[in-house]
């Protein structure tokens, strides 16, 4: 067999495996073994064949790397693998394809659903919205009204209750001091 057929026959093999790297997940041996396989035929045409051959077979490896890594990476969408990875970008929810703009919500009032630290999310007109508190945290589940749109971000303030009169609790348990209960909890501490 002459050289140059052999050299040619590794630069095939060598790029059938660069293609199957995209292709299959074998984390990268196929590739390994693929830039293996040029590099191997680029010096075997240096080694073997003539300098026009050999430079020729490294040029053509130069150009054709790109373009058999691009088909396959084009191609690999299309695959069992590559549909199992990527998600499907099709999605059909009913909507327009445009967010509804929060404009509307300034003065209306809603619920808490996470804690706001200063940002979490919160039911507004039934619907769920990602907002930021403005002032002290507000925790889950208190009532929260919007103040502020700006752009895509719903500032809220937490709605104070204060119109209910706080209710008082009796409790008849002695209160006692922090101090005194260090020193009954420390007392046998022989560092204290």
């Amino acid at each position: 067999m002459s050289p140059i057929l052999i050299a040619i026959l590794i630069l095939l093999f060598g790029f059938a495996l660069l293609f199957l790297e995209v292709l299959l997940p074998t984390a990268g041996v196929l590739g390994f073994f693929g830039v293996v396989a040029l590099v191997s035929a680029v010096v075997y045409g240096f080694l073997k064949c003539d300098l026009g051959v050999a430079t020729g077979l490294l040029v053509l490896t130069v150009i054709l790397v790109p373009f058999v890594l691009s088909l396959a990476v084009e191609i690999w969408p299309r695959t069992p693998i590559g549909k199992m990875i990527l998600l499907d970008t099709k999605v059909d929810d009913g909507s327009s394809g445009q967010a509804e703009s929060p404009v509307h919500l300034v003065g209306r009032q809603g619920i808490a659903k996470s804690d706001l630290l200063p940002s979490g999310i919160a039911e507004i007109d039934g619907k769920r919205w990602d907002v930021v508190a403005v002032g002290p945290v507000v925790d889950r589940g208190e009532l929260i009204e919007v103040v502020e749109v700006e752009g895509n971000r719903v500032f809220v303030t937490r709605i104070d209750e204060s119109d209910e009169t706080p209710e008082i609790v009796e409790d008849d348990r002695e209160t006692e001091s922090l101090t005194s209960r260090n020193d009954e909890i420390f007392e046998d501490d022989p560092f204290a």
